[in-house]
């Protein structure tokens, strides 16, 4: 019960409150591209998990919730769907003291970018160390193609490399530096270089006496922090700012699917012409919009439900003090659509 993956559990257990089941939590920390799960992330609040613990399955997610009710910690609602219950709470309480989430963590906006900073830095950083030692025959940290043609192609740019090395250990440093010593640790820790093996997180875990699926959140939070530091400030970044830059720049974290429909409405296409189109189901095209609303605060949801609509099933939402639609959907007597509720709670989100 100590372990990090029992805190995960009972946080998004506590977060959904019964409105969602067990397997919900395990599609979100796989981070599964649904619509569903993609708005239930930003719904619930718990966009940080998203894709951040894929070692879990669904016969971890079992046990865990198996172990909780025996001690109970959580009490079953519905098949699959749990509450916590007073000592859940306490449980909680104590777990969020022993492990508090960084708060620039955010695995859905940043899960993408961060596999590409840390591919593209930490071989960019071995490479580097090599060749200022004069030695070029070392095994590449990185062995991804895409990632040793990034880093081929980016020191042919390069006049000076020991003015390179300068620029991007500042920018790294000023980056670390605001950073809980043990973040910046962890970092640091897992770098290789000239006679320098870098530690796998489970060995940093050992070392520094922390869990080691907690050793791991800690350090994708300080590439989110990266990430987010770099892109408000790029000129201050120039060297780390082209780490986390990609060719195919979507507008959002869509998924690629959800990209495709929004072309599509761009071009005035109706759900009937583009679910015809696209071959598609009309309800999944209204997964798409629905992604799309809680994703782009500028796409316009006045098309698919009126402001009058919108003002009703936001008052019923905070009546009700529900995110499950059925209960909105009666309360104003089945005059709208699931669809319609999907789309104003997504766009209360964005």
């Amino acid at each position: 019960m100590e372990r990090f993956r029992f805190f995960v559990v009972l946080y998004c257990l506590s977060k959904y409150n019964g409105e969602r089941s067990i397997y919900a939590i395990y599609h979100l920390l796989q981070g599964k591209k649904s619509s569903q799960t993609i708005q239930d992330a930003k719904l619930f609040k718990l966009e940080s998990f998203f894709q951040l613990m894929q070692q879990l399955s669904k016969k971890d997610i079992d046990e865990i919730i198996f172990e909780l009710q025996c001690r109970d910690v959580i009490s079953m609602t519905n098949k699959d769907t749990y509450i916590l219950t007073e000592k859940g709470f306490f449980y909680l309480e104590s777990y969020m003291q022993k492990y508090p989430i960084p708060p620039y963590l955010n695995g859905w906006r940043n899960h993408k970018k961060a596999r590409l900073l840390w591919q593209r830095f930490s071989l960019m950083t071995q490479t580097l160390s090599f060749l200022l030692y004069e030695n070029s025959s070392f095994t590449p940290v990185i062995s991804d193609e895409e990632t040793q043609h990034f880093v081929k192609s980016y020191f042919k740019k390069i006049k000076n490399r020991y003015d390179m090395a300068e620029g991007i250990f500042n920018e790294v440093t000023c980056l670390l530096q605001p950073l809980p010593q043990v973040q910046a640790e962890i970092f640091v820790l897992h770098l290789s270089g000239y006679q320098r093996v870098g530690y796998t997180i489970e060995q940093i875990g050992r070392i520094r006496h922390i869990d080691s699926e907690y050793t791991f959140l800690l350090f994708q939070a300080v590439l989110h922090h990266m990430i987010a530091t770099i892109e408000t400030n790029p000129i201050r970044f120039r060297h780390l700012r082209s780490f986390i830059e990609q060719d195919d720049q979507s507008i959002a974290p869509l998924t690629q699917s959800s990209q495709k429909t929004y072309e599509l409405l761009r071009l005035n296409k109706s759900i009937t012409e583009i679910a015809l189109i696209r071959n598609l189901k009309e309800s999944t095209i209204e997964d798409h919009i629905v992604e799309i609303a809680s994703e782009l605060k500028s796409f316009n949801i006045d098309l698919f439900v009126s402001n009058d609509l919108q003002g009703k099933i936001v008052d019923s939402f905070q009546t009700l003090g529900t995110k499950r639609l059925k209960p909105i959907r009666s309360s104003l007597h089945d005059t709208v659509s699931y669809f319609q509720i999907r789309l104003v709670l997504g766009r209360m989100e964005c």
